[in-house]
């Protein structure tokens, strides 16, 4: 009966946290998708110090996108590549000084890959921090033209 007991409640607890998760890419990580359409996903999780993720999602040509990556203040920051299906590399944001929005398009319709990496705060601590983190993407306002 504990077990069920204990199951439950980590199961409740860890909906709320994704729920939280959800409601912070909403008022925090909407907002950097700027005057971009956002796609209507809201993918978020908590990560932790050190911690790793990956998100696949597929771009369609004559698109330009924006991906906008948002984290709580007190996680350190955050490294993001896109990679292409052979792995190589679009974009590393260790290039740009670690900033978390980034405007693109491609050539044709692919499948990319989003890499996040929760970089470890300098001197390492005992206590791992952990909070939610954010990916959004976004469409760019097609121009419309005046007759």
């Amino acid at each position: 009966m504990r077990i069920i007991t204990l199951l439950t409640i980590l199961l409740l607890g860890g909906s709320t946290l994704f729920g939280q998760c959800v409601n912070f890419a909403r008022n925090v990580g909407k907002k950097q998708l700027g005057e971009f359409i956002h796609d209507g996903n809201y993918n978020a999780t908590t990560l932790e110090e050190g911690e790793k993720a990956e998100l696949y999602k597929t771009f369609f040509s004559g698109q330009n996108y924006r991906i906008a990556i948002s984290k709580v203040d007190q996680l350190p920051n955050i490294h993001f590549r896109m990679l292409d299906k052979n792995g190589n590399v679009l974009f590393d944001n260790r290039d740009h000084n670690y900033q978390l929005v980034w405007d693109f398009n491609v050539e044709s319709t692919q499948m990319l890959v989003v890499e996040l990496n929760v970089l470890e705060r300098e001197p390492k601590q005992k206590e791992l921090i952990n909070g939610c983190v954010a990916v959004l993407f976004g469409l760019e306002p097609s121009k419309k033209k005046r007759r």
